[in-house]
C-alpha cells in the first residue's frame, strides 16, 4: 500500500497547483460576470473550448511519449530534446497557418481577426511549456510544479483585474474590447510562465535523434487521437451548440454563456482528476513491471471513486447555498443559474471520465495505445450524434446529457477491452455502490427535502448531515484497509 500512499501524497501536491489554479480561474469566471454580458461570456467560452483541441494537436501526445521513453535507458538522454523539438515544429506551422488564414478562421468562428491572432499566441506559449512541465513531474518536483502553475494563473488574474477594475477606476483607456482583455492577460501569463521554465532547457541538446523521433511519433500518434477524440467528448458541445440551437446568433451566445457558466461547477471534478493524473501517470509507468501493479490499479480506482463522490456531494447538496451566495455577490448571477439543473449531470459525466482514465491505464503501460484511440473515436462519434439529436430539442440540457452518455459508453468499452487484454480485479460492485449512494442522497434532497421549502439554513444543515453520513459510511466500509 506504500505506492497508494505515495500516489495520494503526490496527488495532493499536484492538486495544490491544479486545483488552486483552476479554482482561481473558476472564481475569475464568476468575478467577470459583473463586467461582461452573457453573450460576451459565450464568446469567451467558445474560444476556450477550441483551446483544448488545439493544445492536443500542438503537443500531439509528446507528453505521454516523453514519460514512456525517458524511463528507457537507451532513450533517456534524448527524450526531452526530441519531444520539445517536435512540439516546437508543430507550433511554428500552427502560427504560420493562423496568420495566413486568419480571415477565414475569423469568419468561421464569427469573431474578429484580432481575437484569432491573440488566441494563436496564447496557445503557442502554452504548448511550448508542456515538456518543461512534464520534466518537472519526471523529476518528482511537485512543489516547483505547483508554484509555477499557480504563478501562471495569478499573472492571468492580476492583469485581468488591472484591465477590468483598476484601469477604469483611474480612467485609463485601453483600445481593445473586454474579451480582448482576457486574451491579452492570458498571453502575458503564458509568456511569463515560459520564462520561469527556462531552467529546464539545460537538458536541451541541439541534435535530433531521428530514430528516436520516429519511435516517439509512432507511440504518440494514437495518444493524440485519444486526446483529440477526448476533447470532442469534453468541449465539442460548446463549439457546435451555437450552430445547433435555433435562436439568433446573440440568443445562441447567451445560451452558450449560461451553459459555460454552469459547466464551471463540473470542472471542480476535472480539477481533481487532473491533479490525480499528474501524479498517477509517472507512478503507474514506473510501477508497471512490478508484480502488484494490477492490485495497485484496482485500489486506486476505488479510492478515486470515493473521493470524487464526496466532491460531487459537496457541490450538489450545497447548490442552494452556492446560488444564494453568488446572487448576493452579483444579482446578475440569477440570469446564469437558470441552467443550474445541468450541474449534477455534468458532474456525473466527469466522474465517469475519471473512472475511464483509471481503466485506460492498461493500454498505455502495455503499449496498446491504438485500442485507446479506437475507444476515444467511438466516444467522439457518440458525442457528435448525441449533440446533433438532443441539442436542437433540449438546448444546453441536451448537451449535458450527451456528455454523460458518451463517458458512460467509454467506461463500458474500456471495461470490456481491459477484461479481455489485461484483466484487473476492480471492485466494481463497491464502486457502483459508492456512485449510486451519492446520486441517491442528491435525489433525496432534490425531490424530497427542497420541495418542502425549508429555510436556507435548514437545507444547509441537512446537506451537511448527508455529506457527513456518506463520508462516515465510506470510512466504515474501508476502515480495515
Amino acid at each position: 500500500m506504500s505506492i497508494i500512499k505515495r500516489l495520494a501524497g503526490d496527488t495532493a501536491a499536484y492538486g495544490v497547483s491544479s486545483i488552486l489554479a483552476r479554482l482561481i480561474n473558476f472564481l475569475f469566471g464568476f468575478l467577470i460576470i459583473r463586467y461582461i454580458t452573457p453573450a460576451e461570456f459565450g464568446t469567451f467560452t467558445n474560444f476556450y473550448a477550441y483551446a483544448g483541441f488545439i493544445l492536443v494537436v500542438l503537443t500531439h501526445g509528446m507528453e505521454t511519449a516523453y514519460f514512456r521513453f525517458v524511463n528507457k535507458a537507451e532513450s533517456a538522454e534524448n527524450a526531452f530534446s526530441t519531444s520539445f523539438f517536435s512540439i516546437a515544429l508543430v507550433v511554428s506551422l500552427f502560427m504560420l497557418m493562423c496568420y495566413i488564414f486568419q480571415q477565414p478562421i475569423a469568419a468561421y468562428v464569427k469573431e474578429p481577426t484580432l481575437y484569432v491572432q491573440f488566441f494563436a499566441w496564447m496557445m503557442a506559449f502554452d504548448a511550448l511549456s508542456a515538456i518543461p512541465f512534464a520534466s518537472l513531474r519526471k523529476q518528482g518536483r511537485p512543489i516547483l510544479f505547483a508554484v509555477l502553475k499557480v504563478c501562471n494563473i495569478l499573472f492571468f488574474i492580476v492583469f485581468n483585474v488591472l484591465f477590468f477594475i483598476v484601469f477604469p477606476l483611474f480612467k485609463i483607456e485601453i483600445p481593445f474590447t473586454k474579451v480582448s482583455y482576457i486574451f491579452i492577460a492570458n498571453i502575458i501569463a503564458s509568456v511569463c510562465t515560459f520564462i520561469l521554465l527556462l531552467q529546464q532547457f539545460k537538458q536541451l541538446q541541439f541534435n535530433l535523434n531521428t530514430t528516436l523521433y520516429k519511435q516517439m511519433l509512432v507511440y504518440a500518434m494514437p495518444i493524440m487521437l485519444v486526446g483529440f477524440a477526448g476533447m470532442i467528448n469534453e468541449v465539442l458541445d460548446r463549439i457546435i451548440m451555437t450552430r445547433l440551437l435555433t435562436g439568433s446568433d446573440v440568443e445562441n451566445k447567451i445560451q452558450l454563456g449560461i451553459y459555460g457558466f454552469n459547466y464551471k461547477f463540473a470542472m471542480l471534478v476535472s480539477m481533481f482528476l487532473q491533479a490525480y493524473r499528474y501524479a498517477a501517470e509517472p507512478l503507474f509507468f514506473k510501477h508497471a513491471e512490478k508484480s502488484d501493479s494490477k492490485q495497485v490499479l484496482a485500489s486506486t480506482m476505488k479510492y478515486y471513486t470515493i473521493s470524487v463522490c464526496l466532491l460531487f456531494l459537496s457541490i450538489v447538496l450545497f447548490l442552494p447555498l452556492i446560488q444564494a451566495l453568488f446572487i448576493l455577490y452579483s444579482p446578475n448571477s440569477a440570469t446564469y443559474f437558470v441552467g443550474a439543473d445541468i450541474i449534477p449531470i455534468l458532474l456525473l459525466a466527469n466522474i465517469c471520465l475519471g473512472v475511464y482514465f483509471n481503466i485506460s491505464t492498461w493500454y498505455k503501460i502495455t503499449d496498446k495505445t491504438y485500442i485507446g484511440a479506437i475507444i476515444a473515436i467511438i466516444g467522439a462519434v457518440i458525442t457528435i450524434v448525441s449533440n446533433v439529436l438532443l441539442v436542437p430539442k433540449m438546448g444546453y440540457h441536451g448537451a449535458a446529457w450527451a456528455t454523460l452518455i458518451c463517458y458512460v459508453s467509454m467506461v463500458i468499452m474500456g471495461y470490456i477491452t481491459e477484461q479481455k487484454y489485461y484483466p484487473i480485479n476492480y471492485e466494481y460492485k463497491k464502486i457502483l455502490f459508492y456512485i449510486g449512494f451519492a446520486v441517491a442522497l442528491y435525489l433525496v434532497l432534490k425531490l424530497g427535502i427542497l420541495p418542502m421549502q425549508f429555510s436556507l439554513f435548514i437545507n444547509t444543515l441537512i446537506a451537511m448531515l448527508m455529506l457527513s453520513s456518506y463520508g462516515l459510511f465510506a470510512y466504515f466500509l474501508e476502515r480495515n484497509k
